[in-house]
């Protein structure tokens, strides 16, 4: 397929990148680089691949970059808590009202397949054992509440009696990612804590009962592709949780895995919890219609970070391209 990756330089999306060209599809990157494009440097003379700086929010760089595509995957977007709360209104326009002239942009150009990247924080805060793609939704931020509207608005826009798009739209509501990448974060828990572990000797968990659904970056990247790939009749106007039953984790026991992994460290336990999610998902629907699997565990995750960080000479992880919300959102 010829396929628009929004996004693709980020930290998943250049893994999705990377995934595509690998199975033979021609790809186009539509992104704004704002935290730089070096996560697409390996593959800028590939044949089957080119790149398209813009913005979401522009009709005409979106048009531009669908031109001669078969399908998209939106992952473009102002992404975490903390990021969307620095400026809301751009939240909002970025993440909700891109989403709207996406999907019609979508439409005007005959693309077949949407991928949308969601997250598993739509759930919020539950005590069920586990939820799945049929829950309640409890939103408790800005980021969740844009992403809850945004798969509102494409399924509206692409299914049902008043349209007559014939997009195949599928939502992949992702769990909390963690692992290197080209576009590295460390505004993530197991990142973050694997970066205090390796510099500073210090594991600070802030609650720790607290349930989080973790799932490695490359393997994320992974069911995007096995989504596209896929046959219609699998995907169309669904949603799959993207993660692995085995890594629902409390934050106490990542903390715990991190420590085993770095042996100079110490977890310290902190009383004050500044996030009151709490949530463990269910991901038996991806498993049992696409027959994916996560591959990797948090110990492989910690370890390829902990081995970057020490062969990169990597001395501060609060720098502003590790961490989302440090930039301006205009």
């Amino acid at each position: 397929m010829r396929v628009l990756v929004t996004g693709g330089a980020g930290y998943i999306g250049n893994y999705i990148v990377e995934e595509l060209l690998d199975n033979g599809h021609h790809v186009r990157v539509l992104d704004s680089f704002l935290f730089g494009d070096s996560a697409l440097a390996p593959f800028r003379d590939h044949d089957r691949f080119d790149i398209t700086e813009g913005d979401i929010r522009h009709i005409e760089d979106l048009s531009y970059a669908m031109e001669d595509r078969d399908a998209v995957i939106h992952m473009a977007g102002i992404v975490g808590d903390p990021a969307c709360g620095v400026n809301e209104q751009a939240t909002q326009a970025v993440n909700v009202e891109a989403t709207k002239t996406l999907v019609e942009v979508c439409k005007l150009h005959d693309i077949e397949r949407l991928v949308f990247a969601s997250t598993c924080s739509v759930y919020g805060a539950s005590e069920l054992m586990e939820l799945n793609e049929g829950s309640f939704l409890n939103p408790l931020s800005l980021y969740a509440e844009s992403k809850i509207e945004s798969e509102d608005i494409i399924f509206h826009q692409t299914h049902g009696e008043f349209t007559d798009s014939d997009i195949t739209a599928t939502h992949l509501r992702l769990g909390t990612i963690f692992g290197w990448s080209r576009r590295m974060r460390f505004d993530l828990v197991v990142n973050l804590l694997t970066a205090k572990a390796v510099l500073e000797g210090d594991i600070p968990v802030y609650g720790g009962d607290q349930y989080r659904p973790l799932v490695h970056v490359a393997d994320a990247a992974n069911a995007f592709v096995t989504v596209l790939e896929a046959p219609k009749e699998k995907v169309d106007h669904q949603i799959f949780n993207v993660g692995d039953n085995d890594l629902n984790y409390q934050i106490k026991k990542v903390g715990r895995i991190v420590e085993d992994q770095v042996p100079d460290a110490e977890v310290r336990f902190v009383e004050h919890k500044e996030d009151e999610r709490t949530y463990r998902v269910s991901f038996d629907k991806i498993n049992y219609i696409l027959d994916w699997e996560a591959e990797r565990t948090i110990e492989d995750g910690v370890e390829e970070i902990k081995t970057w960080i020490e062969d990169e000479n990597i001395t501060d992880y609060e720098q502003d391209v590790f961490r989302n919300s440090n930039y301006p959102y205009m």
